[in-house]
């Protein structure tokens, strides 16, 4: 299991449940990830009444990019070190180690996200 497979499906577990819904009452949207060195793509939903994080394959027409409120290209090593806390999503944006299209108010709080997948991540993986 790849460590991009880690993060995705610990932003699952914590779109789920409880803290899902103190989640998508922040949030209110949906987001595109497209890791760029390994080729993967994640869609976060937090608009729908069931939350989730699903895989989808790049340049696979039914990639929810044009229902995506918010898309995200970032590697899979900025990724992780957006979930551990090393680097704080603005950083990465002005230092061009994130690239962000679509409604800039989400992206504004994607640091909610980042803070709920952290509490779920295993912690030897941190």
């Amino acid at each position: 299991m790849s460590m991009s497979e880690i993060v995705f499906a610990a932003m699952g577990e914590a779109a789920q449940g409880p803290s899902g819904k103190a989640l998508k009452r922040k949030f209110k949207g949906s987001v595109l990830f497209k890791i760029t060195d390994t080729d993967e793509v994640y869609f976060l939903d937090l608009k729908s009444d069931n939350c989730s994080v699903s895989k989808k394959k790049k340049g696979d027409d039914d990639n929810n990019s044009s229902k995506a409120d918010l898309e995200v290209e970032v590697t899979s090593e900025n990724m992780t070190k957006l979930i551990s806390g090393e680097l704080k999503p603005q950083q990465a944006f002005m230092k061009g180690k994130l690239k962000i299209k679509g409604k800039m108010n989400l992206a504004m709080k994607l640091t909610a996200v980042l803070v709920a997948t952290k509490k779920k991540m295993p912690k030897s993986k941190l």
